[in-house]
């Protein structure tokens, strides 16, 4: 059961009600703030529970919307609080369960946030990765294409010389005549013989040509 009142520090009453920012909630503002609304309240809550705190003040005293800092300070050097009444505390509640609730979602969303970012890290790399093995890819096709094209602008050219001395040789024929060696010289031969006249009959020719071992004509009896 909590304290039916609570002493704080003046300037601690003054920070809960006039005080602007997060420079406004010290370590004993928070302490007056978590007493009063009876919850859990951190810097990150504290705007709330300090609007519905000081609401409640205001409506108790009405007067005090009136006084600036200095006049709220010289009240006195410590103030007496009780804790806001039970209505307002579970309106408190319900507001600091749905904040709660708020803030769990957000860090799931900032962790999600955060493993997605990591994923896309992880897929830039791989991207380049393979965006690396892509130039290296292309630079040593690029380099087997080059070495082809000289090969075969190599080969061209030997075949094109080699053309171009088959063709001089084929003008040579036609203005000399001369035939390549092998062709004319295989008639030579062919026409020495044709020129050697008919053979001898040999001795006992069965042809019965006249001079033939069988010549009916050689007989004295003829």
């Amino acid at each position: 059961m909590a304290e039916a009142r609570k002493i704080f520090p003046i300037n601690t009453f003054v920070s809960c009600l006039k005080g602007e920012g997060k420079s406004a909630y010290s370590e004993s503002t928070l302490e007056m703030l978590n007493y009063m609304t009876q919850q859990e309240v951190d810097e990150e809550f504290a705007p709330f529970a300090s609007a519905l705190t000081k609401a409640w003040i205001y409506e108790q005293h009405p007067d005090l919307t009136q006084m600036n800092t200095t006049q709220v300070s010289g009240l006195g050097q410590n103030v007496s609080v009780a804790p806001l009444p039970t209505l307002a505390q579970a309106e408190a509640g319900e507001i600091f369960q749905k904040l709660s609730g708020y803030r769990k979602t957000l860090k799931d969303m900032e962790a999600k946030v955060t493993s997605l970012e990591g994923a896309l890290v992880d897929k830039d790399k791989t991207i380049e990765g393979l965006q690396k093995k892509i130039k290296e890819f292309e630079t040593e096709k690029k380099n087997e294409a080059e070495k082809l094209f000289i090969t075969s602008e190599k080969r061209i050219e030997e075949y094109t010389k080699k053309l171009e001395e088959l063709l001089k040789e084929v003008d040579e024929v036609k203005k000399t005549g001369v035939v390549v060696a092998g062709v004319a010289g295989a008639a030579a031969p062919a026409a020495a013989g044709g020129s050697a006249g008919p053979a001898d009959a040999g001795a006992g020719s069965d042809f019965g040509f006249s001079g033939g071992a069988n010549d009916p004509f050689a007989s004295e009896d003829w």
